[in-house]
């Protein structure tokens, strides 16, 4: 059986950050991969905001929790699983995305960590690799899986330079731009019928 590697944020849920922006009142956390392809220099951005205006882990899951998933992203995925494995390779992390992944039904996610101290602030974070979502693609083809990719945005191209086939959903046109040959969509339909086209 084939595995369908999905993103989490602005694919299957809403962002985080732009939550947590929301509810702090502080407008630069809005940003996003979109913004800063380097996911490093997006956290260390973060970071530095959150210490400047005493942020803590409880902040980010409490923004987390008031999340719902995108529309029709939960059918989506129901029926994805009746053809696939489905996993979630993200870019968040495992301390803060919990509520959504209860939401999504458990699908296995590999994400990164958090390094946490009593108090709840975020001291530093771990990266799996810095091509995470690339890896896992590797490891589960060189287990003999074919492994297909949604995303939608800078961070979600090197799944799609390894996967037997990538697709756009959800992003923005000067994203998928960037990949004119990577098919994009903006319905769930039409890409569970791209899925199962290929399958």
């Amino acid at each position: 059986m084939d595995i369908v590697c999905f993103d989490m944020e602005g694919t299957l849920t809403p962002e985080i950050w732009e939550q947590v922006a929301l509810d702090s009142g502080i407008s630069a956390l809005n940003k996003t991969t979109r913004d800063i392809p380097s996911y490093s220099d997006l956290m260390d951005y973060r970071l530095e905001i959150m210490k400047k205006h005493n942020l803590k882990l409880a902040d980010i899951v409490e923004a987390t929790k008031k999340l719902d998933l995108l529309d029709g992203a939960l059918d989506f995925l129901n029926q994805v699983r009746q053809e696939f494995q489905v996993v979630i390779l993200s870019d968040t992390f495992h301390e803060i995305a919990y509520p959504l992944m209860e939401k999504l039904g458990y699908p296995l996610l590999l994400c990164h960590t958090l390094n946490v101290d009593s108090e709840g602030n975020i001291l530093s974070y771990k990266l799996r690799d810095l091509q995470a979502k690339k890896q896992a693609i590797l490891g589960f083809q060189s287990m003999g899986y074919r492994c297909l990719a949604a995303g939608d945005s800078f961070n979600d191209l090197q799944m799609f330079e390894v996967a037997d086939q990538g697709f756009f959903i959800n992003a923005p046109e000067a994203i998928s731009s960037s990949m004119p040959e990577i098919p994009s969509f903006d319905e769930y339909s039409n890409l569970l019928s791209a899925l199962k086209d290929f399958n």
